[in-house]
């Protein structure tokens, strides 16, 4: 049985904080997975309100060091047998530039590294099995020519390129494709997950998919190919974009469902 329950998104059911971040509770086979941990704010709270025990975790994963994914860590107790999986160099700077010229640091919060720092942490430098029938990928290449929007860089004068070169994603044995915000792009990251396991058909993928400033062409081959994966669902969550959802929902064949923070979704 698997199952994906939301604790951090914007899209929030009754008694539940909203936040721009992303946090998911995934249940797969006995395994108990935290996969990110939101902004800061709403995990613990949201976590609480769903009657969810962390104590129980058998893996936390990051799927790459902006702060609306790791930013929940401050303060977070993690239980000292629980190994926290990540991408190499997570806690590096990074930057984003904005189109008026405004910079935001957006790397992983201070308050966050010094939890990780007394971690077990297990940085994931390629394509493993962390559990039975639980994969996480380590670098995506950058194959397709994807523009993943965003323009992210690791120093404050935004001189130097930052790919998020760190970023992972998460796939079970039984066919769903877990993202972050898949700033390597859904086409690399799907195609790696093929390569890479290829007893595996991806019937689900669920999670980011950075496509909020995707012009039409790039939505059109997106959609293309997804369709061509004969997917059972797709559901896109945080960084998507309304109106990338809008296109996705007129367009696939497959159905798109939503999870607002709070809710459980069984994925058989």
């Amino acid at each position: 049985m698997v199952s994906v329950q939301c604790l951090a998104d914007m899209d929030a059911g009754a008694g539940y904080l909203p936040e721009f971040g992303l946090s998911l509770f995934v249940e797969a086979d006995g395994n108990r997975i935290l996969f990110d941990t939101g902004a800061g704010p709403a995990l613990h709270p949201n976590a609480s309100h769903a009657g969810l025990d962390f104590g129980s975790l058998t893996d936390l994963v990051l799927s790459h060091g902006h702060y609306d994914h790791t930013g929940g860590l401050a303060g977070f107790r993690v239980p000292p047998q629980v190994p926290v999986r990540t991408g190499k160099h997570i806690a590096a700077p990074c930057w984003s530039l904005h189109d008026d010229g405004s910079k935001h640091r957006i790397a992983m919060p201070q308050a966050s590294q010094v939890v990780l720092a007394k971690c077990d942490v297990r940085e994931i430098d390629s394509f493993q099995e962390i559990r039975r029938g639980i994969f996480l990928t380590g670098p995506i290449p950058r194959e397709s020519g994807e523009d993943c929007g965003g323009r992210f860089f690791s120093d404050e004068a935004c001189a130097t390129p930052n790919p998020v070169p760190e970023e992972i994603a998460l796939l079970l044995r039984s066919g769903v494709l877990i993202t972050g915000c898949c700033h390597a792009g859904i086409v690399n990251t799907a195609e790696f997950c093929r390569k890479a396991c290829p007893g595996v058909r991806i019937h689900t993928i669920l999670g980011g998919l950075h496509l909020k400033h995707a012009d039409a062409a790039r939505l059109g081959r997106t959609a293309d190919y997804l369709n061509s994966l004969g997917l059972k669902r797709l559901v896109p969550m945080h960084c998507t974009g309304a109106d990338a959802v809008r296109f996705l929902r007129e367009r696939l064949t497959c159905e798109v469902a939503m999870l607002p923070v709070g809710r459980k979704m069984r994925l058989d």
